[in-house]
């Protein structure tokens, strides 16, 4: 979330060519030290805008994994991307916002304005990411134990409000299930499987004789 706003790197893949303002680096830099600069509207900026948002939602539907009984997480990254959510929320509303109107939350929407991702979401991240670094370099164990325990505890709205949502809307996981090329005489033909868990075994079991 730190590193995504470097439009030098998204201009290396091809994303945001013929918007770059070359600008200095920094203020005691030379003439000819310099880096682009992309309008947040732009191509990459829509990149950015992608990533942020996708980060946030991942930070709701992380509460799939967020066991109500034992109030524990049952996979660390998702609890990471909660984490990250709580970053993004603490920024304040007019960056990330969770909207709805309807007393279920099934309308719920994450919302992220990519016009301050810069102005408040990339320094909120930073800020949360020094006190880690912080506590790290530090061996302070107690205080990032209780840093990081704290933004992840999931409180009576994110536990009674919004899982229950994010439980209704789930879908069922995806079942990635690989083809097979078959060489019949000089000709190769592709067959494929469903996307089930039969599918899957059918796949495996006919490479054994192909």
């Amino acid at each position: 979330m730190v590193l995504c706003p470097d439009w030098s790197i998204l201009k290396i893949f091809g994303f945001g060519n013929g918007e770059e303002v070359l600008q200095p680096k920094l203020s005691h830099c030379r003439p000819q030290e310099l880096t682009g600069h992309q309008d947040i509207n732009g191509e990459a900026g829509d990149i950015l805008y992608a990533c942020y948002l996708s980060m946030a939602r991942a930070g709701v539907a992380a509460l799939q994994f967020w066991d109500k009984n034992s109030s524990k997480w049952g996979q660390a990254h998702m609890q990471a991307r909660h984490a990250i959510l709580k970053v993004f929320l603490s920024a304040g509303p007019e960056f990330c916002s969770l909207d709805y109107s309807k007393p279920d939350l099934s309308d719920l929407t994450v919302k992220i304005d990519r016009s301050k991702i810069i102005s408040h979401g990339r320094p909120a991240v930073e800020k949360f990411l020094q006190k880690i670094q912080v506590y790290k370099a530090t061996a302070d164990f107690k205080a990032g134990k209780e840093l990081y325990e704290g933004i992840t505890a999931v409180d009576d709205f994110f536990a009674n409000k919004v899982r229950p949502a994010v439980l209704a809307a789930a879908q069922p996981r995806k079942v990635f299930v690989q083809a097979n090329t078959i060489l019949e005489g000089d000709k190769v033909t592709l067959r494929e499987y469903p996307a089930t868990p039969e599918g899957m075994i059918q796949s495996y079991a006919d490479r054994e004789y192909i």
